[in-house]
């Protein structure tokens, strides 16, 4: 677990979970169960693996059916933090695996800070 996600609680946006290393060569997505997040209260849309390949800014390019996409809007964070880390877990179906967990972290951070 590697990817770190940064949201401000106002913020609703498509965010990518790449699961390129995570899966094997050949390995593709073919369908996402669920995504779900240990606290927050953060909500998802539902989710699809990319259909065309994607390029980062980094130059990094991941192919078709590699990355989870998913706009995650909402979220909450306790009284008197400034942040709150979550653990995002992506359930996929691949071509090779009836079921694999994809798991990110999710920073999470206030619109209004104290």
């Amino acid at each position: 677990m590697s990817q770190v996600l940064d949201k401000r609680t106002a913020d609703s946006r498509q965010y990518d979970i790449d699961c390129s290393l995570l899966l094997a060569p050949g390995e593709t997505i073919t369908s996402i169960t669920a995504v779900t997040a240990d606290q927050g209260g953060l909500a998802f849309s539902t989710p699809a693996a990319n259909d065309v390949a994607v390029t980062y800014p980094d130059g990094r390019v991941v192919p078709i059916a590699k990355v989870v996409q998913v706009l995650i809007t909402a979220g909450a964070i306790p009284a008197g933090s400034q942040e709150l880390v979550c653990t995002i877990r992506a359930l996929l179906v691949t071509n090779l695996n009836p079921a694999l967990e994809a798991t990110v972290l999710l920073r999470l951070t206030d619109t209004i800070t104290p």
